[in-house]
């Protein structure tokens, strides 16, 4: 029983005010951006967590909850604009649930230093892809997927891809889990170039998926007690604030220009995860 309690230990009530207000800044930042891109973004959220000393279990449980807040108040633009694909909320979200929760159940039984380190290789793998094909786009020389046709664009599911996404959720689930990362940031580009998504829907539905699969990882912690609900509150507020404002002006941006957007975010963000990685 005594154990129970000191993991459930506010430990933001530990944080100086200072750091408190910093926190809550960063994640409306933070949240904007991701609302725009389509990415919750906790890639960033949980290295500055880790950096000014909250335990990497309780910054991991926090991060994913504050993803499932601000992907669901993005989300709501999201479906007012009719940019989620529920089918491919439905194909990709269940085996990435499975996923995310057994890896947030057993998050202390696995190196977070190799999972950090594969993450943001894929990281830096993505973004190079993306940018070269969004650059390819504004430049003229390779046509857009159908982004402007509404009728397209809407994701290529078939049984190859269906069978294939299925594997990549479950393991981008599995790792994200165990280090509290809901990991929106490697589905985006499999659903833009692997099921051909534009890049306005593929933000919407990655905001959908976040939800499932964030708010299964932390039920995961959640059994384990590693919960921490003045940091949740203190991060998850204004993140929910940025992400919904975010979102409302991503269904307005250029969808070679997001597509660019979210390369360069991903590109932006892959030396956090090694920080994290070796020094979180």
């Amino acid at each position: 029983m005594g154990d129970g309690l000191s993991v459930l230990a506010l430990t933001g009530s530990d944080l100086s005010g200072v750091e408190l207000i910093g926190l809550a800044v960063m994640s409306l930042v933070v949240g904007v951006v991701g609302g725009i891109v389509g990415i919750a973004l906790g890639v960033v959220r949980l290295p500055i967590m880790t950096a000014i000393g909250i335990d990497p279990l309780i910054a991991a449980s926090t991060n994913l909850f504050v993803s499932v807040l601000g992907s669901f108040a993005g989300s709501w633009p999201a479906i007012i604009q009719n940019r989620i694909v529920y089918r491919v909320v439905l194909v990709i979200g269940i085996p990435a649930v499975a996923g995310s929760f057994i890896g947030g159940l057993y998050a202390d039984m696995v190196s977070r230093t190799v999972l950090l380190t594969l993450v943001a290789l894929l990281l830096v793998w993505s973004s190079i892809m993306m940018i070269t094909r969004a650059t390819s786009e504004l430049r003229g020389k390779v046509q857009p997927h159908g982004d402007g046709d509404p009728n397209t664009g809407r994701g290529n599911l078939n049984s190859k891809t269906i069978a294939r996404e299925g594997v990549v959720g479950f393991g981008i689930g599995l790792v994200g889990g165990a280090v509290g990362l809901a990991l929106g940031v490697l589905r985006m580009p499999a659903l833009i170039h692997v099921l051909k998504m534009k890049p306005s829907l593929a933000s919407g539905t990655n905001l959908a998926l976040t939800i499932l699969v964030g708010s299964s990882g932390f039920t995961g912690h959640l059994l384990r007690g590693r919960v921490d609900w003045v940091l949740v509150s203190t991060i998850g507020v204004p993140a929910m604030i940025g992400m919904f404002a975010g979102s409302r002006m991503g269904g307005n941006v250029d969808p070679a220009k997001l597509r660019l957007a979210v390369g360069i975010v991903l590109l932006t963000v892959s030396p956090l995860v090694f920080f994290d990685a070796f020094w979180g």
